[in-house]
C-alpha cells in the first residue's frame, strides 16, 4: 500500500512539474518499490512473476487513490462557483486553453471512461513492470 501512495503522489509531482517520463518512471520505480520493501521485510526472494504481482497490486492502491481524487473533481466540475474558482487559478497559473479542453473531456461520459481506462493501464501495468524489474534485479547475489 506504501508504494501505492508514492505512485500517486510522483504521479501528482510530475504533473505539477510538466515531466511527462517523470510519471513512467516514478510508476515503475512505485512496482520496484513494493518489490524492495517485501523482500527486506520477510526476507524472500521473488520470482520475476511474484514480482511483476506485487506491483500490480501496489498499482491497484495507486488507481484507488487516483480514482477517488478525479471523483471529487468531477464534482467539483459540476459546482460553477468551483469551476469558475478553478479557472481563475489556472488563467494566474499557466494556460487556459488547456484547462477548457480537460472539463469538456471529464464532462462528457466517453471522455471521463477514456480517463479512468488510460489512468487504470498506467496505474497497472508500470508498477507490474517495476515490480517484475525489480524482483530480477533484486535476485542477483
Amino acid at each position: 500500500m506504501l508504494s501505492g501512495v508514492v505512485a500517486f503522489l510522483l504521479s501528482i509531482l510530475s504533473g505539477q512539474l510538466r515531466v511527462p517520463a517523470a510519471s513512467t518512471l516514478g510508476l515503475v520505480a512505485a512496482g520496484f518499490l513494493a518489490v524492495f520493501l517485501y523482500q527486506r521485510r520477510t526476507g524472500e526472494r521473488l520470482s520475476v512473476v511474484h514480482g511483476a504481482h506485487l506491483g500490480w497490486i501496489s498499482g491497484i492502491f495507486g488507481f484507488a487513490i487516483t480514482a477517488a481524487v478525479l471523483a471529487v473533481v468531477v464534482v467539483a466540475l459540476s459546482n460553477p462557483e468551483l469551476l469558475n474558482t478553478m479557472r481563475e487559478q489556472v488563467k494566474a497559473s499557466g494556460s487556459p486553453a488547456d484547462m477548457e479542453q480537460v472539463i469538456q473531456e471529464l464532462r462528457s461520459p466517453p471522455g471521463l471512461l477514456m480517463a479512468v481506462a488510460v489512468t487504470f493501464l498506467m496505474f497497472t501495468v508500470l508498477p507490474a513492470c517495476g515490480g517484475a524489474l525489480g524482483a530480477k534485479l533484486l535476485d542477483r547475489d
